[in-house]
């Protein structure tokens, strides 16, 4: 018996070993097969159209965040007006039409008046300023504000340079030339305050104004840079380019992500998605004040004529935006927060020359 046990173990032996010259592997050297990755889609329509150099700054979220995440998370950019009509991107990304959106804060005040100071206030913060803010307080300030309502802030994509004050076709030589000028504004706060000044404001969404201009329905508008303007073509329909930082020391377009769809991201991609966000501000920024001065010169040599807003019309905006602003922090505890938080900031920065 014991000698055939032994041949029994001899003869497992020996095909044990014949398989493995043959290629066989057992199971303890079978290979781990890594799980496929689960890949998450996003749309995220734009409020630029595909001309602007905003909506090139959307591509390269796209981009910069399916490297990061090694295509875990692919986000698709969409320009204004290819899933939902344009203007109308926030109330997008808090149904689910889309996941994420690209788009002034400004134009959420009828959810959140205090999103103003996200955008761009009347003799408010440069993008430095705000930039540090956002450290400071600023980001913990939206995300309280913007999470009941549906939508998480991230931060601001596309930060700006001082605006062009004005696109016109017409002079604005003092406070009476202001007087049922029809001033396309990109916000209800500066509709009201423009209105206030004797003008005779509308809202447009960015993709309209050029042709807007072109068939007269508006005199002028205030848009974004000079680089972003040139590209845009506005060269062609206003002869006058008013320059002041007054209106608009900065302005930016921020990106939303729907709430119920940001806390399913798992943790890791939530760090990616708000890296990548800041790393495109901060680049598209620097970039931006580069063209802007290369720009100016362009429009220049196109015959624009480049002015001065006169110092009559820089008094009355920041006596009427001032009186605003106070109105509605006195009215609203979450934009008095916000911008008591701002006005405290702004005042540091004054102190130590922080430009």
């Amino acid at each position: 018996m014991k000698k055939r046990a032994l041949l029994l173990v001899l003869a497992a032996a020996s095909l044990f070993s014949l398989l493995v010259s043959c290629g066989g592997k057992s199971d303890a050297t079978d290979e781990v097969k890594e799980a496929p990755k689960k890949v998450i889609k996003w749309k995220m329509q734009s409020w630029a159209s595909a001309g602007d150099s905003t909506y090139d700054a959307a591509v390269k979220l796209g981009k910069l965040v399916e490297e990061a995440s090694d295509g875990r998370l692919i986000i698709t950019p969409y320009n204004a007006g290819a899933i939902i009509p344009a203007g109308k991107e926030f109330d997008s990304v808090l149904s689910g039409t889309v996941e994420a959106v690209h788009g002034a804060p400004a134009w959420t005040l009828g959810y959140f008046p205090g999103a103003i100071f996200y955008n761009n206030t009347v003799g408010g913060l440069t993008y430095n300023q705000q930039r540090m803010w956002l450290n400071k307080e600023g980001l913990e300030l939206a995300r309280k504000n913007y999470k009941p309502l549906g939508a998480h802030y991230v931060g601001p994509l596309t930060p700006h340079n001082a605006e062009v004050f004005m696109h016109s076709t017409k002079p604005l030589d003092s406070v009476e030339d202001l007087k049922g000028f029809k001033a396309r504004m990109g916000s209800a706060a500066l509709n009201e305050i423009f209105a206030r000044m004797g003008a005779a404001p509308v809202f447009l969404p960015g993709g309209e104004v050029y042709e807007a201009t072109q068939r007269g329905i508006i005199d002028g508008f205030e848009y974004v840079t000079p680089s972003v303007n040139w590209g845009m073509g506005f060269q062609e329909v206003a002869d006058y380019v008013y320059l002041s930082p007054s209106r608009a020391p900065t302005d930016a377009q921020a990106l939303f992500v729907n709430q119920k769809v940001w806390d399913a991201l798992p943790k890791d991609l939530q760090v990616i998605v708000t890296n990548a966000t800041f790393q495109i501000a901060d680049e598209y920024y620097t970039e931006e004040i580069v063209n802007d001065a290369a720009a100016l010169i362009e429009f220049e040599n196109y015959g624009s004529k480049v002015r001065k807003v006169p110092a009559d019309i820089e008094a009355l905006l920041f006596k009427t935006a001032d009186a605003y602003y106070a109105e509605q922090a006195a009215s609203d505890p979450a934009y008095k927060e916000i911008y008591d938080s701002v006005m405290a900031w702004k005042k540091v920065c004054s102190q130590f020359n922080i430009q």
